[in-house]
C-alpha cells in the first residue's frame, strides 16, 4: 500500500467531531503520593526548561522522556503545553511525540485536536500504531461517541492496519456501557472469525453486560462457548454470572458455579463472596450469610467494608438491631475501617427500633471517629427525633445543617414538613415549603401531599385546593394520595358534592382509584344518608 493511498484514505476515516481470625488494616500513604506528584511535575517542567534552552539541543528521545512522564501523572494540559514549546524551537516531534499529544487530547476529550495530530502523523509519513489507533478509539468511546469509533475501526481495518486484543476490547467496552450489548456480542462474533481472538477479558465484558440487562441465560450460553473453545473462565467471568443468577433467585445454578469454581481451581474473591452474602441477606438467610462470611475468611479472603454493610443491612432489615451492632464493633477491632454508610446503616436501624438515644449517641462517636455525617444521617435522625416526638431536637439537627452541615435534599424537607403537619403548625409547613424554593429545590409529590394533607386535616379545605391548582401550573401530577385527602377533607366539610366531581375526575383518566377511596365516599354517603 503507497503512503499517499494510506494517508488520503484515512483522512476520510477520521471523524469530525462468629470465630473470625484478626485482620490487619493497610497504612494509606495518599498525602505522600499527592506531594510526590507535586514535586514531580515541578521537576519534569524544570528540566524541559533547562533542555530546550541547551546549545545544541537534545534529541528529540529525551523531550518524549519527559513528556511521558508527565502523562503518566495526568497533568495533560502540561504536556501539551511543553510539546508546543518544540515546534516555536524546530524540533520535530517524533512518531512517539505525535502518539503523546494524541493520547492527551483525547484524554482532554478534545478529539477533533487528537484527530489533527493523526493528519500530521499521516503527512509526515510515519505509520500509526494499533496503540495510537486505539488511543483514538477508546477516546470517542469515553466521550459517547462510540459509533465513531466503530466507523473508524472500519476505515483503518480496510486499509490494512493491524489491530490488537485491546482494541476490539476497547470498542467492546464501550458497547457494553452504551447499553449496546447486542452490537458488542456482533463484535466478539467477528473477532472469532480473525486473526485476532477474544481473549477472557473481552469475554467477560460481554458476559458482563448480558448480566446488567438482565439476559443471563445468554450469559450462561457465553460462558459454555468460551469453556468449549479452550478458554479458562476466570474469578470475574463466574462473579458476572453467579451475580446474575443471585439476582433471578436461581439458586441452582448459583450453586452449578460454585462447583465448577471448585472443579476448575478458581477461587472466589471478596467480590463474588460479597454477592452471596447480599443475596441470603435479602432472602432472610442471616446466619447462612454469617456462614458466608466465616467460609470466606477461612479461605483467605479478607472481608471489606461492602461485607460489613451488607450483613449489617440485613439485621437491621429484620430489625436485628444488636446483631448488626456486634458485627460493627467486631469488625473494627479486626482494623477494617467502616465507611459512613455503615454508620448509617445503624442510625437507620436504632431509629426504626425507635431507640434514639443510642442512634445519637453513635452519631456522636462519629465525629470522634473524623467520620462527616452525609445528609442521609441528618435525615434518618430527623425523622426519627420526629416520630419519637422530640420535634425541638429535630428543629435543631435541621437548622445545624442549615448553618453548615450538608444541604438538605427534599427527603429532609419532606420529614420536616410532615412533622409540623402532624403537630398543626400549618404556617409554618408552608413557610418551610416556599424556603424550599428559595433554596433551588423542587418540591415533589410527597411535599404536595403533606401539605394537602395538613390543610385537609385542619379543615383549610379552599387552601388545599389552591395547592391542588398550584401543582397543576408546576407540572406535578397528583397522584391517588392527593386525591383521597382532598376527597376525604371534603366530605368531612360538608362538601360531598364537590368530593364526587373529584372522585368523576379520578375515573375519567386520573390516578387510579383504590379501595381506601371507596371507603371515604361510602363512609360520607352513609353519614348523610344519601346513595347515589
Amino acid at each position: 500500500m503507497s503512503h499517499t493511498a494510506t494517508t488520503t484514505r484515512l483522512r476520510y476515516a477520521i471523524p469530525k467531531c462468629s470465630v473470625f481470625p484478626r485482620l490487619f488494616s493497610d497504612s494509606p500513604k495518599q498525602n505522600a503520593k499527592k506531594n510526590s506528584g507535586s514535586d514531580a511535575i515541578c521537576d519534569a517542567v524544570a528540566l524541559f526548561t533547562r533542555l530546550i534552552t541547551m546549545h545544541p539541543l537534545p534529541s528529540i528521545v529525551e523531550f518524549n522522556m519527559i513528556l511521558g512522564s508527565i502523562v503518566k501523572i495526568k497533568h495533560y494540559p502540561t504536556a501539551i503545553s511543553l510539546s508546543k514549546q518544540l515546534g516555536l524551537r524546530g524540533i520535530t516531534p517524533s512518531l512517539v511525540t505525535l502518539s503523546i499529544l494524541i493520547n492527551c487530547y483525547c484524554h482532554l476529550g478534545h478529539m477533533g485536536f487528537a484527530f489533527s495530530v493523526l493528519s500530521v502523523v499521516l503527512k509526515r509519513g510515519y505509520q500509526p500504531n494499533a496503540i495510537t489507533l486505539t488511543t483514538l478509539m477508546k477516546g470517542l468511546c469515553t466521550n459517547g461517541e462510540v459509533r465513531k469509533a466503530l466507523v473508524f475501526h472500519d476505515s483503518v481495518v480496510a486499509q490494512g492496519f493491524l489491530l490488537d486484543e485491546v482494541s476490539y476490547g476497547t470498542l467492546i467496552n464501550g458497547l457494553c456501557k452504551m447499553g449496546q450489548i447486542r452490537d458488542a456480542f456482533e463484535l466478539l462474533l467477528k473477532m472469532e472469525g480473525q486473526v485476532v481472538k477474544p481473549n477472557v477479558v473481552i469475554y467477560n465484558m460481554v458476559v458482563d453486560g448480558f448480566c446488567k440487562d438482565g439476559l443471563v441465560n445468554e450469559a450462561r450460553d457465553l460462558y459454555s462457548g468460551i469453556v468449549s473453545r479452550g478458554i479458562e473462565p476466570d474469578v470475574f467471568t463466574y462473579t458476572c454470572l453467579i451475580h446474575g443468577f443471585c439476582s433471578l433467585g436461581q439458586w441452582g445454578e448459583v450453586t452449578g458455579l460454585l462447583c465448577d469454581m471448585v472443579d476448575k481451581k478458581v477461587n472466589p474473591n471478596v467480590y463474588t463472596y460479597n454477592i452471596l452474602i447480599y443475596a441470603l441477606c435479602k432472602k432472610r438467610m442471616l446466619a447462612e450469610a454469617r456462614d458466608m462470611c466465616n467460609l470466606m475468611i477461612y479461605r483467605g479472603q479478607r472481608p471489606d467494608a461492602v461485607t460489613m454493610n451488607t450483613l449489617m443491612s440485613g439485621y437491621c432489615l429484620y430489625d436485628i438491631v444488636d446483631e448488626a451492632r456486634k458485627l460493627f464493633d467486631t469488625f473494627v477491632e479486626w482494623g477494617i475501617m467502616p465507611d459512613v454508610w455503615s454508620y448509617n446503616i445503624l442510625i437507620i436501624g436504632y431509629c426504626k427500633s425507635k431507640r434514639i438515644d443510642e442512634a445519637l449517641s453513635l452519631f456522636n462517636k462519629m465525629h470522634y471517629a473524623n467520620f462527616i455525617p452525609n445528609i442521609v444521617t441528618y435525615s434518618s435522625l430527623i425523622d426519627g427525633l420526629c416520630k419519637s416526638g422530640r420535634f425541638s431536637y429535630a428543629w435543631e439537627l435541621f437548622t445545624a445543617i442549615h448553618d453548615g452541615g450538608p444541604p438538605p435534599n427534599v427527603i429532609t424537607y419532606n420529614i420536616m414538613l410532615d412533622a409540623l403537619c402532624k403537630i398543626q403548625h400549618i404556617d409554618k409547613a408552608i413557610e418551610l415549603f416556599n424556603l424550599m424554593f428559595q433554596r433551588g429545590l423542587t418540591p415533589n409529590i410527597s411535599s404536595y401531599n403533606i401539605l394537602i394533607n395538613g390543610y385537609c386535616k385542619s379543615k383549610r379545605i379552599d387552601e388545599a385546593m389552591n395547592l391542588f391548582k398550584e401543582m397543576h401550573h408546576r407540572n406535578v401530577v397528583p397522584d391517588s394520595v392527593t386525591f383521597n385527602s382532598l376527597i376525604d377533607g371534603l366530605c368531612k366539610s360538608g362538601r360531598v358534592s364537590h368530593a364526587w366531581e373529584l372522585f368523576k375526575v379520578m375515573h375519567d383518566g386520573g390516578p387510579p382509584v383504590n379501595a381506601i377511596t371507596y371507603n371515604i365516599l361510602l363512609d360520607a354517603f352513609c353519614k348523610i344518608k344519601h346513595v347515589y
